[in-house]
């Protein structure tokens, strides 16, 4: 009896673009802003989580489902903000600096400066990607927003979610 070899391809074709924005607003905040200018109807969804070995990061995350033109607009916070409770130890110099620290984990580590992800997935190439840009960079509450070539990121993969 012959050996039958199955071969497993497992490359996900990320069919999606994205969005960073610089933003020193809240997430509730920047969805109304997003819903009153640029003319989406985010609303909120679950957040994302992210598991490592020792720890569990959760992405908020605002969803928008334009049924008419078949494209899906999900904003999620590219920072999650933790505090880190240092080891005191006799022997430090700065003995009351080393009790709390606040650390920052991003969901997209190449894009860190970046406080907001607008991901855009859809069908057909309807959306006008430059168009969006233009709306984002006229609002004075986003410092900047600037498209990501997603097929550069190596953390790509963390933005696979339901």
């Amino acid at each position: 009896m012959a050996a039958l070899k199955l071969l497993l391809d497992d490359t996900f074709e990320y069919d999606f673009a994205l969005i960073a924005m610089h933003c020193s607003l809240e997430d509730y905040r920047l969805a109304f802003i997003l819903n009153k200018y640029a003319g989406l109807h985010l609303k909120c969804a679950k957040d994302v989580h992210y598991y490592t070995k020792n720890d569990r990061y959760s992405f908020p995350t605002m969803q928008y489902e334009d049924v008419k033109n078949y494209v899906n607009y999900t904003l999620i916070s590219n920072k999650y903000k933790f505090k880190e409770l240092g080891n005191l130890s006799n022997n430090d110099l700065f003995a009351e600096s080393a009790g709390e620290h606040f650390k920052t984990f991003n969901l997209v580590p190449e894009v860190r400066n970046a406080d907001y992800l607008l991901k855009i997935e859809s069908d057909s190439e309807q959306v006008c990607l430059q168009t969006l840009l233009n709306q984002l960079n006229q609002i004075s509450q986003i410092i900047t927003a600037y498209d990501v070539n997603v097929s550069s990121l190596k953390s790509k993969q963390n933005l696979i979610f339901e």
